[in-house]
């Protein structure tokens, strides 16, 4: 941290500070903890953070190009206009984030907590979400046109208002969707 942002240094956390344009390509970031923070502008590009929390941050307009997550904690965190091509996140835990209509689709997350985000109108065509717990998500109108779903919990995916043609699930996940269409499944 102390390359990157001199004025946080010797501190491992930040609460409601506003960060307007800062650049934080390529730089390595673990267990910082961010609380009630804004981000605008920010460059995110190549990042690589660990462990690091983000309570009730906002992201307005941030680039999260390469970036990697890893065991990051992202809860009620708000994103509008962001770019998040070849953003890896895998682990962790983004509970009741907002992320309406972004596009993630070629965003990778794997065994991430997603309960309750807000993915409405979001283009997830051809994205990664590998044991991803989706429980109680806003799904409406949301893309997931050859996604790999496998593993995730599907619950909240009502095909009705989800594109899910070509998505890649498992034959449990298909149960799960049938359920969701109001079908009684049984076996033979």
């Amino acid at each position: 941290m102390t390359d990157v942002w001199p004025h946080l240094a010797g501190v491992d956390e930040c609460a409601g500070a506003t960060f307007d344009g800062d650049d934080l390509r390529e730089v390595a970031i673990d267990g910082f903890r961010f609380t009630d923070c804004t981000f605008r502008g920010v460059r995110f590009n190549a990042a690589a953070m660990t462990r690091v929390v983000f309570d009730g941050c906002v992201f307005q307009g941030c680039n999260f190009f390469d970036t990697t997550l890893d065991e990051c904690t992202v809860v009620d965190g708000r994103f509008d206009r962001c770019s998040y091509t070849g953003m890896q996140v895998s682990g962790g835990d983004w509970t009741g984030s907002t992320l309406a209509g972004a596009d993630l689709s070629t965003a990778d997350f794997t065994g991430v907590t997603m309960r309750r985000v807000g993915l409405s109108g979001a283009h997830c065509a051809g994205a990664m979400f590998r044991d991803v717990d989706l429980g109680g998500a806003d799904l409406r109108g949301a893309d997931f046109t050859g996604t790999d779903l496998r593993g995730s919990v599907l619950t909240a995916f009502d095909p009705r208002e989800v594109e899910l043609r070509g998505a890649v699930i498992t034959a449990e996940q298909a149960v799960d969707l049938a359920e969701a269409l109001g079908m009684s499944v049984r076996a033979g």
